[in-house]
């Protein structure tokens, strides 16, 4: 009796070997493209914090000129489930410690989050968040890094200042009311630690394997001025 070698096919016509050259292409394929898709979902989660972040200053006017101030932060610490989360931190922010927390999205009729889902820090003058006279002074302060020697907008000028911590999220407050953990990074550490000093790398060359993500947006005192001159709240 003769035996015949028979090799290992499929209905198909395809040898294991050659279904596993497939395979492997296949899965090289999907990796190199894997990457360019990463980066095009990036862009967009960037683009629509953007949009997400001057709406909310557009909102910080509206407010603005419906109530003849700024709104106090909202307390970064309450849960989402919380009565009083997303709306003025209660007692007002008179002081240096009350003037940062997180955009009191709910005053405003915003979302809570960002792209990345985390909610947006916000820190305002004090003495804008009371009506203010055309002689108010913006104590918030805009740096190109964390030297806080080169400033980004002139003195006295920034009433305001939102922040978005970016797909990182270093140093973001989350919507159960608990903040990850701050940069090692030196820029984004600062604009997470509570004080009126904050970098903003948007005009400055930022390095291609920089841990800084961060996204600002600010509120210029003249144009609080201008906003509340043309409401007929200041002369």
């Amino acid at each position: 009796m003769i035996y015949r070698k028979h090799r290992p096919f499929f209905k198909g016509g395809f040898t294991l070997v050659e279904l596993a050259i497939v395979l492997v292409v296949v899965s090289l394929l999907l990796v190199a493209l894997m990457g360019p898709l990463a980066a095009q979902q990036e862009q967009k989660s960037i683009m629509d914090t953007r949009r997400q972040m001057d709406e909310a200053r557009e909102a910080l006017f509206g407010f603005l000129v419906a109530n003849g101030r700024l709104p106090c932060p909202a307390d970064p610490a309450l849960n989402t489930t919380n009565a009083n989360a997303g709306l003025e931190r209660a007692g007002g922010c008179a002081t240096v410690a009350t003037e940062s927390g997180v955009l009191p999205w709910r005053a405003l009729g915003l979302k809570e989050a960002d792209a990345w889902g985390h909610r947006f820090s916000y820190r305002v003058t004090s003495n804008f968040a009371v009506p203010p006279t055309i002689t108010t002074n913006g104590t918030v302060e805009i740096y190109t890094d964390a030297t806080i020697t080169t400033k980004v907008t002139a003195d006295d000028e920034v009433a305001a200042v939102i922040v978005s911590h970016g797909r990182h999220a270093d140093g973001a407050w989350g919507s159960d009311g608990s903040q990850l953990a701050a940069s090692a990074d030196a820029d984004e550490a600062e604009n997470s630690n509570g004080d009126k000093w904050f970098v903003d790398h948007s005009n400055t060359a930022t390095q291609p394997n920089s841990p800084y993500d961060d996204l600002l947006v600010w509120v210029p005192r003249n144009l609080v001025f201008n906003k509340l001159i043309a409401a007929g709240r200041l002369p």
